[in-house]
C-alpha cells in the first residue's frame, strides 16, 4: 500500500495549522492530496473516515474550520504513527571485534556520558563517576567503550587516569578495543593503553608486549618495558634492555627487574647498587628475600660509617641514606627483623649523627617512622610481635611508645589496650618526673590522632593502615575529655568552611564511635562546653548532631562569641538538625540563631535572616518540613 498520499495530506494540514485556515480553499496541493487519497479511502474504513473529514473541512464555513482542522489532523497523525517503521535494508552482521558489546540502551541515556568522555570542560569526572555507579555494564556498550579508551588521551590528567582505572575494572573484555588501532610510536594515550593491558592480562600480555617492543617509542617504550616485569620468563630480555636503554626506558627496565627473582637477578642488583646507589628506590615495593637482604645490609653499612662520630655525612650522604631508608618499603621478612634489632641496639648513636654543619640528621627518627609505617601495613607475625614489646624493653626511648601502642591496637583486646596504655594520658598536671610524663602523654595523643572511627566499615581504623583488632574501649573517651596536658595539634576546618576546630577536639570527635551510647554520653557535654569556649558553632554543632547530641542552649551563646556568620551556614546546620531532632527543638534553635544577631551584613544576609528565621519557626510549628535553601534565598531583600 502506497502511503505517500497520507503523508502529503498530513504535511498540508500542518502547514494550514500554522498559516491559517483562510487559505485552505486555495491550497491546490491539499486538493491534489485529497484526490490521491481516494483509492486508500475505498480500500480501508479508516482512510475513508479521513477522506470524509477532509471533505467536510473544505466545505465548512470559515468559523467552523479551525476545530474541524484539528480533528482531522489528529486522526491523520494517529494513522501515520501506526504505519511508521524503522530499519534499513541489508543483512545483519555481528559487531566487529574490538568495538564493544550491543546493549539495549537509548542514545539519550548515554549521551551525557559520551559527551563527558569526548569533550572538554569542568564537571566531566563527576558525570563519568555517576554513570559508573549507576550501571558499570553500560561502559561495555559499543558506543561507550571506544570513547572510554579514547579518554586515555584526555588532556585533563584526572579524566585520563579515571578512564584507565575503569578500564582495568572492566577486565579482559576491554583487551580487543585496546589493541585495535594501537600505535607503538604514539603518545601518552598509547602508553596508558599498555598500562591497562598489563594490569588486565598480567603475564599473558608478554607475547604481545615483546611483539610491539621494537617499534615502541618514548613513553610507550617505557610502559612496555615496565609491563614486561610481570612475566618471570623475560629476565634475559630485561637484563639486555637495562644495558641498552637510557633515561626513562632504563628506569622502566630497573623497575621491571625489581619484580623478578633468582640468582641472576640478585647478582645484577648487587652490581647496580654498587655503581648507582640511588637505584635502590626501585626495590621499595619488593618483598623478595634477596631485595630485603640487599636493602637492609646496604642501609646498615651506610649508617655504620657515621656511628663513631669521626666522619660526618655530607648532603649527598644524607640524601642517599634517606633513599635507602625509604626503600625498606613494607618489608617484613626475617632479614628485616634482624636489621631492626641492630638499629635498636645502636639507636642512641644513630640519633647523635650530625652533618658537616653540626646539625642533627634525625636518622633515628626517620628509621622509627619507617618501622611504624611497615608495622601498620603488615599483618600479624614476628615484626608486629617485636613492635608490641619494643617500648616495654626500651622505656627510655619514648618515641617507641607510639609504635608499641599501635601494635597493641592491631593485636590485643580493647580492654587490655586501655589497661596497659590509658594511664599515659594525664588527667592532672604531674608533680614528679614532669618532663617524661608529659612527653609520654604527648606521644600517646599523637598516636591516638592516627586512629578514627570509620563509619562505613563500622570499626576503628588507623590512618593509612589497618583496622584495630577491636573497637576502642569507651574509657578512652572519658579519659580524653579530662586530659590535662594537650600539645599543639594544629587547627582544622573539618567541614570545609565555616569555622576552625582545635586539632585535639577534631580527633576526639572523630575518634568516638557514634553508635556507642557510653562514648557519646561522655563526649557530648565536652563538645557543648568547647563550642561555647571557642565560638566555633558551625563545626561543633555538626559533631554534636553526629553523636546524638544537640546544640540547643549553646548555639546562640557560641554564635555571639564567634565571627558574624554566613546565612547559608546557619541554614545548613539547622537543616542537619532537622534530620535528627524534633521540629520543636529545631524551631528553638532558629530562635537562638535569630536572637544572637550574628548574621553578617554582607549581601544583606542579616536582613534576610530577620525574614527567613521567624518564617521558618512558624513553618515548623505548623507541622511543615524544614524549608529548602532556595526558599530562604528568595527572601534576600
Amino acid at each position: 500500500m502506497n502511503l505517500q498520499p497520507l503523508y502529503d495530506v498530513k504535511e498540508r494540514l500542518e502547514y494550514a495549522a500554522i498559516a491559517g485556515v483562510s487559505l485552505l480553499g486555495e491550497d491546490f496541493r491539499l486538493q491534489r492530496g485529497l484526490e490521491s487519497l481516494k483509492p486508500l479511502a475505498a480500500a480501508s474504513p479508516v482512510f475513508g473516515k479521513i477522506d470524509a473529514g477532509l471533505a467536510k473541512l473544505l466545505s465548512a464555513p470559515a468559523d467552523q474550520r479551525p476545530g474541524l482542522l484539528l480533528d482531522v489532523l489528529a486522526l491523520v497523525d494517529a494513522v501515520a504513527y501506526t504505519q511508521a517503521k524503522t530499519g534499513m535494508d541489508g543483512e545483519l552482521e555481528p559487531l566487529p571485534v574490538g568495538s564493544g558489546q550491543y546493549r539495549q540502551i537509548s542514545y539519550g541515556q548515554i549521551q551525557p556520558l559520551l559527551a563527558a568522555l569526548t569533550t572538554t570542560g569542568g564537571g566531566r569526572v563527576e558525570v563519568v563517576n555517576s554513570a559508573w555507579e549507576r550501571c558499570a555494564d553500560d561502559f561495555l556498550d559499543y558506543r561507550v567503550l571506544p570513547a572510554l579508551v579514547g579518554g586515555l588521551g584526555d588532556s585533563y590528567g584526572e579524566m585520563a587516569d579515571l578512564c584507565a582505572q575503569l578500564l582495568k575494572k572492566l577486565g579482559s573484555s576491554v583487551v580487543p578495543v585496546l589493541k585495535k588501532g594501537f600505535d607503538p610510536a604514539g603518545k601518552r594515550e598509547m602508553a596508558r593503553r599498555v598500562e591497562v593491558l598489563a594490569a588486565v592480562e598480567g603475564a599473558e600480555a608478554a607475547p604481545w608486549l615483546r611483539e610491539i617492543l621494537p617499534g615502541a617509542k618514548k613513553d610507550v617504550r617505557a610502559a612496555v618495558i615496565r609491563a614486561l616485569g610481570a612475566d618471570s620468563g623475560d629476565v634475559s630480555l630485561l637484563l639486555e634492555l637495562v644495558k641498552a636503554e637510557r633515561g626513562d626506558s632504563r628506569d622502566a627496565a630497573l623497575e621491571a627487574l625489581a619484580r623478578q627473582d633468582g640468582a641472576e637477578v640478585r647478582a645484577f642488583w648487587e652490581k647496580e647498587l654498587t655503581a648507582h646507589s640511588q637505584s635502590v628506590k626501585f626495590l621499595e615495593p619488593s618483598n623478595a628475600d634477596w631485595a630485603v637482604e640487599l636493602v637492609t645490609a646496604g642501609l646498615r653499612q651506610r649508617l655504620e660509617k657515621f656511628l663513631d662520630g669521626e666522619k660526618r655525612p655530607a648532603y649527598e650522604d644524607g640524601t642517599d641514606l634517606t633513599a635507602w631508608c625509604w626503600s625498606l618499603g613494607h618489608k617484613d621478612a626475617p632479614a628485616t627483623l634482624d636489621f631492626w634489632r641492630w638499629a635498636d641496639s645502636r639507636m642512641e648513636e644513630i640519633d647523635r649523627i650530625e652533618d658537616e654543619k653540626n646539625h642533627p640528621c634525625f636518622f633515628g627518627v626517620k628509621l622509627t617512622d619507617r618501622l611504624l609505617d611497615i608495622m601498620r601495613h603488615t599483618g600479624p607475625g614476628p615484626l608486629r610481635d617485636y613492635c608490641l614489646t619494643l617500648f616495654d624493653r626500651r622505656p627510655e626511648m619514648t618515641r617507641y611508645l607510639h609504635i608499641s601502642f599501635q601494635a597493641a591496637l592491631l593485636s590485643l583486646p580493647a580492654a587490655e589496650v586501655y589497661d596497659k596504655y590509658g594511664s599515659y594520658i594525664l588527667t592532672k598536671k604531674p608533680l614528679l618526673d614532669k618532663d617524661r610524663k608529659e612527653t609520654l602523654n604527648n606521644v600517646m595523643l599523637r598516636a591516638l590522632n592516627d586512629l578514627y572511627w570509620n563509619n562505613r566499615q563500622g570499626r576503628h581504623v588507623i590512618v593509612a593502615g589497618q583496622p584495630a583488632a577491636q573497637s576502642l574501649d569507651a574509657r578512652w573517651i572519658e579519659r580524653l575529655v579530662h586530659a590535662a596536658c594537650k600539645p599543639n595539634m594544629g587547627h582544622y576546618y573539618p567541614f570545609g568552611g565555616g569555622d576552625e576546630v582545635d586539632g585535639f577536639d577534631k580527633n576526639l570527635a572523630e575518634l568516638a564511635n557514634p553508635n556507642d551510647p557510653e562514648q557519646c554520653a561522655q563526649l557530648v557535654p565536652y563538645l557543648r562546653r568547647r563550642m561555647v569556649e571557642t565560638g566555633s558553632w558551625y563545626s561543633y554543632s555538626q559533631y554534636l548532631l553526629r553523636l546524638g547530641g544537640s546544640p540547643k542552649g549553646v548555639l546562640g551563646e557560641a554564635m555571639k562569641k564567634g565571627k558574624p556568620a554566613a546565612i547559608y551556614y546557619v541554614w545548613f546546620v539547622l537543616n542537619e538538625a532537622y534530620k535528627v531532632l524534633p521540629a520543636a527543638e529545631v524551631a528553638e534553635l532558629c530562635r537562638e540563631g535569630l536572637d544572637a544577631k550574628q548574621i553578617r551584613s554582607q549581601g544583606r544576609e542579616a536582613a534576610m535572616a530577620e525574614l527567613a528565621l521567624p518564617w521558618t519557626i512558624e513553618q515548623l510549628k505548623a507541622g511543615r518540613p524544614f524549608p529548602e535553601w532556595d526558599e530562604w534565598n528568595k527572601m534576600r531583600p
